[in-house]
Parts: structure tokens; sequence; C-alpha cells
């Protein structure tokens, strides 16, 4: 049987004739099968890869060119995008598949319009389409543009279109006429690369190619001869590949001899002739028209007007934030061209949501980058408390500059904007973007590794804003300063680091030439006035003049008026610079303090635990700072001072610390400058007990505290901790004590995977007691940025000489968000060298809150002399708090501390050397000291003077606790139960060597023995809290 048969009607179906056209099934090889497979040349189609979804959409458009039965689909830039055959008959809305493809026939176009190349684009396609649905429009008449051709064109192709019947000769002639019509467009715009090997290939530029007598040119866009090849007689049509010059080439879009450069380096006989495209003879080619700028119907017929420059958003509406109105002086300097005046105001996205307090920090920065200010310059210092809400100011101020002027120019105030920060806020800064503004309002690139993403930030207009590391700008700065537009603002988070201007942090700035410079920074001044000088010379270059001045003229005569023995005349001059200074600085410095937040948060209660050591913690004191050991240190270098100090701080917070060190000093050679510690580490761990486990919590005092709240916590509420160390080995001991008491935690420090940082904190956050109750954080790794609201207990197990590093991460749960009151505890051990390093925290931050807060001058005294650095190496042991001694306080341990100034002291002209190590207090009598001494202490308690804003409680005293507010603490001081000590009893059988411990203050007259204390015992308290009238107390 034949593979087909031709259907007979039977008598009763009509006749094929009277049967509509499409119900009839044509029959291979019949005529009308012919007609139509030759009338339907050309189809305007859209396409798709195959969809699996419900609702398929289109992916773009295409032209679909037929030749008999097979079919060629191009896309909307004339690239072929496959072959394959069709069924007939063709109709508008028919849908097939070609070249894994899904295709649906939309209209039919002439063919010249394909030869042309007219039915390519996106302008040719939004046309037609904007076409037809105009004249589905009442409201106008549309007069649809038809495309003039040639009249040789149009003879050709109406002989084309009568010769149907001619079969297979027709193909041929449709070839030759495909070669006549093309060639006709001799001049074509081109890409080309040098040849490539890699997988995506790039294409290095753009030129023009030519086709004149018999020859291709391709002609750089400066008009220059790149090379020549010969034309073989292919068609060229959008999307021929060549080679012209050893390089390859790509034709994309036909254009006009007027558009090409005025050729340089030309052969006479290869000069393009700009009167005609006639370089190939014959006939006169049909001129094309360019596809014109697409107008929507609406205007089709109207005048396009200007749209008249003005603000944003509505200044007149309610509650709308407008900044500051250029001064004359400003529209002299920064509005030369006469520009209409704009009001700037800020995106009500962001308004609406800011307190009052953040809504005049936004009007200070702008103020302050637009250089509305009194200042010389363009930039600022945000130096508000943590917790005021910093990175909010800062968002609202770059969405501002990157979308208004206050000026009617055709563009903003800045286009790009650069962000650098600490890398591990780099992730948490674009997360606060997009939880302002969204995602797809502005295009932020954060930069982790790839450099090449700085080429992409450059080049593109799609990000605006880059956010990235300070170690990892020194690697790409250099291609930061060539980028255009440039970088018009830089935002410098946690912005001490540019403490010194000679810094390589600081350095590197230099090669951007941007004026608008920010920096945000809670703690701007950590050490001395230097730092303030070396940030103000980065925001404004010159406005404190160099460093050598500035020193003469203000560091100088400040720090000797706040020394204890000034002369008057050095007071007064003092206090004089110190007010020239605050005033310069508070036209481009911002401080507030937290208590701005008292109305919006749960109130915060801070809490100094003095904690009494352990027996074996004072033994290790007593090995280590024997009188022969001090006179050796005496003598060495500095670094051996340093390491000593490293090590006293390790037994304070747990002597298995030393373990450790003792293994890093074995691995180095005996001759390298450390015998002392070497031999301090011997004798030290001579006294630690065998087969003791790191997650003993009993060998210190305040682990042994800390162990005894955390148990509480657990038991008796629903809240959970932080626990901050600025030790990886100290977070070593706090883990392996979670793990053993089966507590839920979470662990950030430096070696914590960049990508798993946010994804921590957004869990405990998230998650109740239960899933994790403690968050250990590295001060260094996690201090800055991060927010752990999910917690309402914070403790500072060890503090940092820099007291920048634990008020940061003090700040950690104490901001937006927070719902429990929060409770922070600093643990100290009493008489050792904790107080030491918090006495000078206190020291050092009364200098800062003196010259940019509203400490003003609580603090006389801010110098340190040689025996501040002897007196690190004396050990307290019969205080309950070396602190609160050396303050005088007048208050019997349980009340509030009255604000009293210290006594004037006279000039002293001796420095007589002070005793060091441990001493026998009953070799010590008041009437032995001098009046050097009497200087001495008077100038550590003038350091201390803002303490006395604190509640001071004596924790040995009966009947304290009902001083104490917070109950979990006041359950802790409350105990009487004495630790089990017998782990340490073969330590204490030698009562000789117990003696040699008993070490007596010098200064105080009414310090308390502390003899009969059992270890891990709190002694005394500081207290401050934002919900406590400590007045009320007093009164009590």
């Amino acid at each position: 049987m034949p593979a087909f048969e031709a259907i007979v009607p039977s008598s009763k179906r009509k006749h094929e004739d009277e049967e509509p056209s499409s119900r009839k099934r044509t029959l291979l090889g019949s005529p009308t099968l012919e007609s139509n497979m030759q009338q339907d040349k050309v189809w305007v189609v859209q396409w798709r890869n195959p969809q699996f979804k419900k609702h398929k959409t289109w992916e773009g458009d295409g032209v679909l060119v037929i030749n008999a039965l097979d079919a060629i689909l191009y896309d909307s830039d004339g690239k072929s995008m496959g072959v394959g055959k069709i069924m007939h008959p063709l109709y508008e809305g028919k849908s097939f598949s070609i070249a894994s493809k899904e295709v649906e026939l939309e209209r039919t176009i002439p063919r010249e319009q394909f030869l042309s190349g007219l039915c390519f684009g996106q302008k040719s396609f939004a046309t037609d389409s904007a076409s037809s649905t105009l004249r589905n429009n009442p409201m106008k008449k549309f007069n649809c543009p038809t495309f003039k051709a040639h009249p040789s064109s149009n003879t050709e192709s109406h002989s084309l279109a009568g010769n149907t019947s001619r079969g297979s000769q027709n193909s041929g002639i449709q070839e030759n006429k495909l070669i006549e019509v093309t060639n006709h467009s001799q001049h074509w715009a081109a890409n080309w690369r040098k040849p490539q090997e890699k997988k995506n290939k790039t294409w290095d530029g753009d030129a023009y190619v030519s086709l004149v007598k018999n020859k291709l040119l391709m002609i750089s866009e400066e008009g220059k001869i790149m090379g020549t090849t010969p034309w073989k007689g292919d068609p060229l049509h959008s999307g021929f590949k060549l080679f012209i010059g050893g390089k390859e080439v790509e034709l994309d879009a036909p254009v006009t001899s007027s558009q090409l450069p005025d050729t340089k380096g030309a052969e006479p006989g290869l000069l393009v002739d700009r009167v005609g495209d006639d370089a190939i003879g014959g006939d006169d080619p049909p001129k094309t028209e360019m596809p014109q700028r697409f107008i929507t119907p609406a205007n089709f017929y109207g005048i396009v007007k200007t749209k008249a420059k003005g603000p944003l958003h509505d200044p007149s509406a309610p509650d709308m934030l407008v900044m500051k109105h250029p001064t004359k002086e400003h529209m002299k300097k920064y509005n030369k061209r006469g520009l209409a005046v704009i009001p700037v105001v800020v995106d009500p996205i962001l308004s609406r949501k800011m307190r009052v307090h953040q809504k005049e920090g936004v009007k200070f920065l702008y103020e302050c980058v637009m250089g509305l200010r009194k200042h010389e310059g363009q930039g600022c210092i945000l130096a508000d408390e943590m917790g005021l809400g910093k990175t909010l100011q800062t968002i609202c101020l770059v969405w501002t500059l990157l979308r208004q002027n206050p000026y009617a120019a055709p563009v903003a105030v800045v286009q790009k904007v650069l962000i650098v920060c600490p890398v591990s806020l780099v992730n948490n800064w674009k997360s606060e973007f997009h939880k302002w503004l969204g995602r797809d309002r502005l295009g932020i690139m954060a930069l982790d590794k790839n450099s090449s993403s700085i080429d992409l930030f450059g080049r593109s207009k799609v990000y605006e804003v880059l956010i990235i590391g300070y170690e990892r700008l020194r690697t790409v700065i250099d291609k930061l300063a060539d980028i255009q537009p440039p970088i018009g603002l830089i935002i410098c988070d946690e912005g001490h680091r540019l403490k010194s201007a000679n810094n390589k942090t600081a350095a590197m700035f230099k090669t951007l030439d941007t004026r608008r410079r920010i920096i945000l920074s809670g703690t701007p001044i950590q050490n001395a006035l230097g730092e303030f000088h070396a940030m103000a010379e980065f925001c404004n270059p010159g406005l404190l003049d160099d460093y050598s001045v500035f020193r003469k003229v203000y560091e100088t005569p400040i720090l000797k008026s706040r020394t204890p023995d000034a002369s008057s005349k050095e007071i007064e001059l003092g206090e004089t610079r110190t007010a020239q200074l605050l005033k310069v600085a508070k036209s481009f410095v911002l401080r507030r303090d937290a208590t701005l937040l008292k109305n919006h948060l749960p109130p915060k209660s801070e809490y100094v635990v003095f904690v009494s050591p352990t027996s074996l913690q004072l033994n290790m004191f007593s090995a280590i700072l024997h009188p022969k050991q001090l006179d050796d240190l005496m003598q060495s270098s500095t670094a051996e001072s340093l390491a000593l100090i490293n090590i006293l701080t390790k037994i304070s917070n747990s002597p298995i610390l030393l373990k450790a060190t003792a293994d890093s000093i074995k691995g180095k050679k005996k001759d390298d400058g450390q015998s002392i510690q070497r031999r301090a580490v011997a004798d030290a761990l001579e006294l630690l007990p065998e087969k003791t486990h790191v997650a003993d919590m009993n060998l210190s005092g305040k682990l042994i505290v800390l162990s005894k709240m955390l148990k509480v916590l657990r038991q008796n509420t629903g809240e959970k901790c932080v626990l901050v160390s600025h030790y990886t080995s100290t977070l070593n001991i706090l883990e392996a004590y979670c793990k053993k008491s089966s507590y839920s935690y979470y662990r950030l420090d430096g070696q914590t995977p960049q990508n798993k940082r946010q994804e921590y904190v957004n869990a405990f956050n998230g998650e109740n007691q239960r899933s994790s109750f403690v968050f250990l954080l590295s001060s260094k790794a996690g201090g800055v940025g991060i927010n752990l609201i999910g917690a309402s207990r914070l403790f500072i197990v060890d503090s940092d000489w820099n007291p920048s590093h634990d008020l940061q991460s003090m700040a950690r749960c104490h901001r937006d968000g927070q719902k429990r009151p929060v409770f922070i505890y600093r643990l100290l051990t009493a008489g050792a060298i904790d107080e030491k390093i918090y006495q000078r925290q206190v020291t050092k931050l009364a200098l800062s809150d003196s010259l940019i807060g509203t400490g003003g001058n609580s603090s006389k005294s801010d110098s340190f002399t040689r025996k501040d650095l002897r007196d690190i190496f004396r050990i307290h042991t019969d205080t309950a708090c070396n602190t609160h001694d050396l303050l005088e306080c007048p208050c019997d341990g349980s009340t509030a501390a009255m604000n009293s100034q210290p006594d004037p002291v006279g000039t002293v002209d001796d420095d007589p050397e002070m005793k060091s190590g441990f001493i026998n207090a009953s070799n010590v009598r008041p009437n032995d000291l001098d009046a050097q001494d009497k200087a001495y202490l008077q100038k550590k308690k003038a350091g201390l003077a803002a303490l006395s804003e604190w509640k001071h409680i004596n924790c040995l005293e009966f009947s304290t606790g009902e001083y104490i507010q917070d109950d979990v603490l006041r359950n802790i001081a409350g105990q009487n139960v004495e630790i089990n000590d017998s782990s340490y009893s073969g330590l204490e059988k030698d009562g000789s060597r117990l003696d040699r411990t008993d070490v007596d203050t010098q200064s105080m007259n009414n310090s308390q023995s502390v003899h009969n204390v059992p270890s891990g015992i709190i002694s005394f308290l500081f207290e401050k809290s934002s919900k406590a009238n400590l007045d009320d107390v007093v009164d009590e």
C-alpha cells in the first residue's frame, strides 16, 4: 500500500470550493499549497524556550523567513536562531515549534522590509506593536507610516510574486535577488575583536565596514583604516562574520556614507564616495530609511513639552524633611551658571520612619557635605553614641544626594558613593540598605573577594554605591581613582581607624580626589588629641593646620592644664585653647549620647562587678611578682614588660590560660630576650593542679560568679546572654563550659566565615532561650556594627586598654528593636590588673567627653607618668575595691557617691620611686606617705572623677542587697556560702607563702580587710541605671 493516498470526498460532502479555506486539508503538491508557500514568505513572530509553568510568557520577537518547507528563525537583532521544517497552511496565531523554540505567527511583512533590515531592532517591533494598538483606539485616527522603497525594488518584488508557478527555478531567482539587494547596503556598523580562545568572548571595540570596489574596508571610529580584505561576493547582512586585518568582525547594522568618519591613511582608489553609494556600480540602490525614535501614540500628533524642573517631593506636605536652602555665598560659589534653586526634600519613605534626633543628624550631614556650614571644607564626623541610628542617617543622606540637587542641574549632587567599613560589616551595610530602601531602588555592590567587580562598578550606571572593607580597598584604590563619573562621597564607618595620618589606611584615601567625606564613629577620641587632628584632617584638610602647629597651639597647652601640678597661668591658657578648639569642632562634629533613647528603648543598667580572686590566682601573682623578679623586669626591655602584663591578664581571667603561653614559649629559642617571661610562667605553672580541665570555672573568681549568674538566668528567666572577650583562648574556656552545662550557644570570632556571621546573628535574635542561650562574641571580630537584640544580659569578661572596644561591645544589645530591660556587667578581679585597666579607661573617656561630648571637665587629669606604669605591677589583695579606695569617696559603700571636685595639689618638684610588687601591710603607715605620693594619689583620684556619677555598693557589708536593683545580681551578691576550695587545699599548707601574699594598699585609711572572704565572691559594685533616680536613693 502506498504511504499516502488522496482522500476521495463522499457525495454527501460539499464541494471543496464551497468549504472555508481554514477547514480544508490541502494535499501535498496541490496548486493551492504551492500558492500559500510562495505568498507567505516572511512572518513577524513571538518565540520562547519550552516552558512548563502554568502561565507561559513570550521571551522575545523574531522574524521567520520561509522558503518552501524550510524556515529560518531570526531574533530581533537579526541573528539566526536556527532552521527547521514547517507544516502548511500558515495563518495568524498559529503556534508550532522550530529549532527548539515555541513560535507563534503574528503577521506577515513584505520581503523587501526583511532584505533591507528594517524589520530588525527593538524600535521596529515597538512601532509595529504601537501601530496595531493605535488602530483599535477610537480617540484618534492613525495614519500608519508606510515603507518607501525604490521603484526598481518594487518592480522586482512584483515580478517575484508573479512567478509562483515556476517551481524549482524560483529559489535560484530568490538567491540572486537577495545578493543583489543586500549588496546595495555597502556601509555597516560593526564590532571587532582580536582572536580569543576563552569560552565567553567579548568585543574589543566598534568600527565601520565599507564595500568599496570589491574590497571591504574596516574603519575605526576615529577614521583610521584598520585593514582591508577582498570581497568574495557573499551577501552582507546583520550578523555576518568575517576576518579583516587579523581581527574578527561582525556586521551590526547598515549606515549611510554620511555617518562614516573622515578616513585617514586610505589609498586614493579606496576613498569612500560620500556623494552616493555607487561603489559597486549598476543601477541606483534603494535608499532605505533608518528607524526613527519611537513616539508613543498619545504624543504622536502632540507637541512634546519639556517638564519643568522642580522638587522631587512636595515640600509643603505635612511632616516633610526639607534641607537647608543655599545661601548667597553658596550660590555664588557653586551655581555660577545661574540655575534655578530647587528645594531638596528627603524621601518620605525614610523621613516618616526617623526620630527627631535622626532628622537633625541628616540635616547636619547634608549641610556639611554641601558646604553650608561655617567651616572650610565639605567633610564631617558623626560621633553619636552606639545605638542612635548612624546607619539610617547615612542611608538617608546617600539616597538624597544620589537623586536630588539644590540647583536645576541635569544630574544629582553625586553619582557614585563609596562606603568603607570593617570587613565584618560589609554584608550588614547591604542588608541595611535593602531594609530601608528595598532591593530595586538603588544599585548596591558589596565587594568581598572578586576584584573584577570594581571594573563593573566603574563602567555601569546600575551600581551607584560600593561597600568595601578597609583592607580590600587598598588593593583596588588605584582603579577607583579612574572611574567615571568619579566618586562623589566617601563614608568611613568605624572611622576611628583613621586615628593616625601616617598609617596606610589614611594614606590610601589621598589617591581619591573627593571633597565630601564623612566619618562615623561612636568613639572618635580614644587616647590623645592627635587622633582627633588626624580625623579632622581626613574630613577637612587644612582646617586645623598641620600636626606640628596643632600640637603647639592646642594639644600641649590643653594637656599641661590638665596635670595636677599645673600653674594658674597654664590652666587659664589651657581652658582658653579648649574653648577655641570646641568652637571649631562643633561646626563639623556632631555628638549625642544615648540618653536621647530613654523614651524609645527599655531601661539600661550597667554594673562594674569586683570579684575576689581565688587562692590559686593569689599564689600565682605572688610567684610572678616577687621583688627579685620585678628588679630584673625594670631593667629589661619594653617587650618583656608587655609580655608580663599579658600574663597577669590571663591569670585574672583563668590560670589555665598559662598552659598555652608556656607551649608558645617552648617553641622559641632560650636567648630570645624572654628569660623573665619564661621564668615567670614556669613558676606560676608549678602551682596549677594536675588534671585541670579547661571547662573548670572554679579556677577564677570572675568565672565562678559568671557561672552562678548563667545558672540563675537559665533556671529562673527566659532571657539570653552575650559573653564578650578580647581573647579567643578565653572564649574557648567559655565554649567548653557551655558544652559541659548543655547550654545552647553560637560563637562569632575571627575564624567565623564571613557568610556565616550574619546568619548566626539572625538565628540568635530569632530563637528562644532553649535554642540559643549564649552568644560567645569576640570584641575584635564582632564588637562593632552587629545587633544582638535577642539578648538582654551582656557580660564583659575581660577589659581592653582601649575603651572604645569595650564601649562598642557593650552597645550590641541596647538598640532599636530591644524589648527587654538590658543589664550590662563588667567583671573585674578586685585588686588585680583588671582594675588598673579599668581605671585607665575611665581617664581616657574623660578626655574624649571633655572635647566632643557632654562630660565637661569631670576629669582634670589624663597624663601618665612612670609611677602609673610601675603601679600596674602592684596587686592589692586586702581591699574590696582598689578603685573606690582611690576615689576617697565619702559614701559608706551603700549609697550613691557625692559629686566632688579633687582637692587642689601644689606644685611638686621631686618624683621619688614607688615601691613595686608585694609589700607587707604592717610595714606601711599613712604617715609614711610624703607630699609626692599624695600628689600622685590626688592625680589618680582626679582621673577617676567620672565615677562619682555611679552608685557605690560594698557587698561585704550587711544589708546592702536592698540597694541593688538587679534581682539576679542581688541574689548572687547576697550569698554567704563559701566556695568549696578543696582543690587548692594542698597549696594552702604553706602558711609562710600565704603570708607573703598579704598586700595592703598604701593610700587608704578606710580600707577593709578581705582575708576572710571566700574566693569568687562579689566584693564591690558600681551601678548606673537609666531608670534609677540616684538622688532618691541618697535621700533614703
